[in-house]
């Protein structure tokens, strides 16, 4: 395998982008060219710009989504397949296109068949994964927003008393229940990592030596 693809992934505000840069640096030091595409980027090749969406449970926005799904990772896989560098991306695999079908309540096997379609188009650049599980996720939205600030907690995540926080837990745990098993059963190289006590230096550790079992695999030929 020479993987050209990694892929990190997890509910908003796991650490993904710092995950992503810890990874860039690793990739340097291998003397591998290296493209990190942070989740927020302007004109990133996998965010959909031309529509808006009220429900998946409206047949015709699901078909147009799961179609326009395809052809982006499709166009994305074909312009990255030929570069000598390794792709690192961020959040859009899982919580921006998986899990965001399912909040917006698409039929789970339609989910399911669009995220086989996706695997095959991105089994082209050999993907490794690194996810990040919360295993507390009312506390983690507790904590995310009191990072962020109010801005974050009254523009993004419009939560402010405490039984918004337990409805937020409520809902991010099915999502994540139902990305988890997608994330359990894909047969590739993946390191999982169930963030509890943020303990950020023990999760960089964790993936440079996750990083170094695959150096010979993510080395462009």
């Amino acid at each position: 395998m020479k993987s050209r693809l990694i892929l990190i992934d997890g509910m908003p505000g796991s650490g993904k982008s710092t995950i992503g840069k810890v990874i860039g640096a690793k990739l340097n030091e291998m003397n591998i060219q290296n493209r990190f595409y942070h989740e927020l980027e302007e004109n990133h090749p996998l965010r959909i710009y031309d529509k808006t969406f009220t429900s998946f449970t409206i047949q015709d926005e699901a078909e147009w989504f799961t179609t326009k799904v395809e052809q982006l990772f499709t166009d994305f896989v074909n312009e990255r397949v030929g570069r000598d560098e390794v792709t690192i991306m961020e959040s859009y695999v899982f919580q921006n296109t998986l899990g965001f079908a399912f909040n917006m309540q698409m039929d789970e096997q339609r989910i399911l068949d669009l995220t086989k379609k996706v695997q095959l188009i991105l089994s082209r650049l050999d993907p490794i994964l690194i996810y990040f599980y919360q295993t507390h996720v009312e506390q983690h939205w507790k904590w995310i927003c009191s990072v962020r600030g109010p801005e974050f907690t009254q523009d993004r995540c419009g939560l402010y008393t405490d039984n918004d926080f337990i409805e937020a837990g409520h809902f991010w745990t099915k999502n994540q229940d139902f990305i988890f098993n997608i994330v359990q059963e894909w047969e590739i190289p993946k390191l999982i990592i169930k963030n509890e006590k943020y303990n950020w230096e023990d999760y960089e550790n964790k993936v440079n030596h996750f990083l170094e079992k695959f150096e010979e695999d993510i080395d462009i030929p």
